[in-house]
């Protein structure tokens, strides 16, 4: 829920600023409010999405770290949905198992 409130957020803010743009009789000063505010709303709506991150790897905290803690003898099926929908995320993968247990426990 917290995802939906953001993202109409940053459209509201978009909105509105396009609308501001708008009365604005100058061209010099519409085109820069235009060339500031996409890149700025384009960067929140980004961000918004990449910090909350997926939710296999919210779900997978404890069964990461009990891939960590068993050094990799325990593979729970949070922790393997969460391997599963990085490696399709990422061919090929950037972090090891290990790794992303790690970040998934540190992150999440």
């Amino acid at each position: 829920m917290h995802l939906r409130t953001a993202l109409a957020a940053t459209i509201a803010t978009s909105i509105g600023a396009a609308a501001y743009a708008g009365e604005i009789k100058d061209p010099s000063d519409r085109f820069t409010l235009r060339v500031t505010g996409f890149p700025t709303t384009l960067t929140a709506a980004t961000t918004m999405f990449t910090t909350d991150g997926p939710s296999a790897f919210k779900s997978a905290k404890s069964d990461a770290l009990a891939f960590i803690g068993s050094k990799g003898e325990i593979r729970g099926a949070l922790f393997e949905q969460a391997v599963r929908e990085y490696r399709a995320t990422y061919d090929p993968p950037i972090m090891s198992d290990d790794q992303l247990a790690l970040a998934i426990v540190i992150r999440f």
